[in-house]
């Protein structure tokens, strides 16, 4: 996996569709092996680096890649950012977009988001992420405790909010080149309607700081939903 994603994409400026393409099978050659699952729940390196950072990149990509705008991205690895990203059409010819810029990734997730998948891994269930704890056993084992939570109203949008806020104020922090996207991949709290998801990101912009991205861009893991906050 690690020279898959080494041979594919490291260092080479690949046509935005070319690497959705690219990405989306090494994701299924993983996902067909018998512990394909365990393995992308697991997210050890590199598939951590899989699921982080190229599967919101291609998000992004499928976000904006369109007639007069032609994207293509070249993944790195040690830099201040996650990927180089240049775009050509009519449409970067007469400004309307930019014709190179930078990408940076960012996680937006539960606290409690690695017991999650732990718990799936082990007993195939789980109830919400506010329940779930790392408890001893009768026999001393370390194992995944899960019970039932409730929420009042939107609690959960609101409770959402405040990670993804934690998550931009972390990047904002830093020093990144000019023209840099930061993508905000999201690992949702709950199932959301789509009136819900704009209503999260609604409440985001409302509270953003100021900062020097040139955009902030927001995609729930799950690929259902993508806004410019």
């Amino acid at each position: 996996m690690g020279d898959s994603l080494t041979n594919h994409f490291e260092g080479k400026l690949i046509d935005g569709l070319d690497f959705c393409q690219l990405a989306y099978g090494l994701y299924e050659e993983i996902r067909l092996r018998p512990d394909g699952p365990s393995q992308l729940r697991e997210r050890k390196r590199p598939i951590k680096r899989l699921i982080e950072e190229i599967l919101p990149i291609c998000r992004y990509v499928q976000s904006f890649y369109g007639p007069g705008r032609y994207i293509s991205i070249k993944w790195v690895e040690g830099l201040q950012y996650d990927a180089e990203v240049s775009s050509t059409g009519h449409l970067v010819e007469f400004g309307g977009w930019l014709s190179s810029g930078k990408l940076e990734v960012t996680q937006a997730v539960h606290v409690n988001d690695y017991l999650m998948r732990e718990r799936l891994t082990a007993e195939g269930y789980a109830f919400g992420l506010d329940g779930l704890s790392r408890e001893s056993a009768e026999d001393g084992k370390k194992v995944v405790k899960s019970v039932p939570t409730v929420h009042h109203n939107q609690g959960y949008i609101e409770e959402f909010v405040e990670i993804m806020l934690s998550a931009i104020s972390e990047k904002i922090s830093k020093t990144y080149p000019a023209e840099t996207t930061l993508i905000v991949d999201c690992t949702l709290n709950s199932v959301y309607h789509r009136l819900e998801w704009q209503d999260l990101i609604d409440r985001v912009r409302t509270r953003l700081p100021p900062h020097n991205f040139f955009q902030i861009f927001a995609c729930s893991a799950d690929g259902n939903y993508s806004s410019v906050v």
